[in-house]
């Protein structure tokens, strides 16, 4: 999931990613047609 509780998220953050800035990054990523 990816809820502020997932543990995705807090892996992230735990990276120096906040939820916001990886979703901000999905969402771009996605947007552009990138495929990284």
């Amino acid at each position: 999931g990816m809820t502020s509780y997932s543990r995705y998220p807090r892996m992230m953050a735990a990276a120096g990613l906040p939820l916001a800035e990886v979703i901000d990054r999905m969402v771009s990523l996605t947007l552009s047609g990138s495929r990284r």
